[in-house]
């Protein structure tokens, strides 16, 4: 009878916990024609809640915003054209994305989950020089008739570890790629020295938790 009590009680607790509210931040850096490495590190956080449905295969919706910046001062196109091109060597933006998240665990136990995902979103980013004036109207820093829209479709991957604490409450670590589909992050395509999109990494650490009904 003590048995068929604790098997109820523990089913209980997992019913539950069906969901997780999460928190997160860390810090992210981008890389592109402006940056050819993850170097320039800004702070982002994050907010999202996380769906326990099934044991292998979770989802979880996020928000996330943040900045990153990139600069080389010696960064020259050449398309042997007069006047002779001018992309701007600095820029700095704000962004914020939302999207769902499709994770698998691969390590699966009660207190530890070791996991992958991938997911897809959307990402709205607004380039600005270093004297925080917009770059999109600097018509000059790019080709001609070149324009482009600040909202772009990313696909993150990630990695992740969460931990669960006692108390049912979690922490986690999670690193992954943006992996944005616009090479308009640093408002410079046209004038390209590099090939592919620009990209985001980060790290973040995270607080879960547990949503009860």
């Amino acid at each position: 009878m003590l048995n068929d009590v604790h098997k109820s009680y523990a089913q209980t607790v997992k019913a539950k916990k069906k969901q997780e509210l999460f928190f997160g931040m860390g810090p992210t850096a981008y890389k592109g024609d402006l940056s050819d490495g993850f170097n320039k590190w800004s702070m982002s956080m994050h907010l999202g809640i996380k769906f326990n449905r099934w044991n292998k295969i979770n989802g979880n919706f996020l928000l996330t915003i943040g900045s990153v910046t990139g600069q080389n001062v010696g960064y020259a196109f050449d398309d042997g054209n007069l006047p002779s091109p001018s992309p701007n060597r600095f820029f700095k933006t704000n962004i914020a994305s939302i999207n769902y998240e499709v994770h698998y665990n691969f390590i699966n136990k009660e207190k530890l989950k070791v996991y992958a995902s991938q997911g897809i979103g959307i990402l709205r980013f607004q380039p600005q020089d270093e004297f925080g004036a917009g770059l999109v109207d600097q018509v000059f820093t790019r080709a001609v008739n070149e324009t482009y829209g600040n909202i772009t479709l990313i696909l993150p991957t990630q990695l992740g570890v969460q931990y669960t604490l006692p108390n049912e409450y979690s922490v986690g670590v999670q690193v992954g790629f943006t992996n944005t589909l616009s090479d308009y992050i640093d408002n410079i395509s046209s004038w390209s020295s590099s090939s592919g999109q620009d990209n985001i990494f980060s790290y973040r650490f995270q607080v879960y938790i547990p949503v009860r009904y």
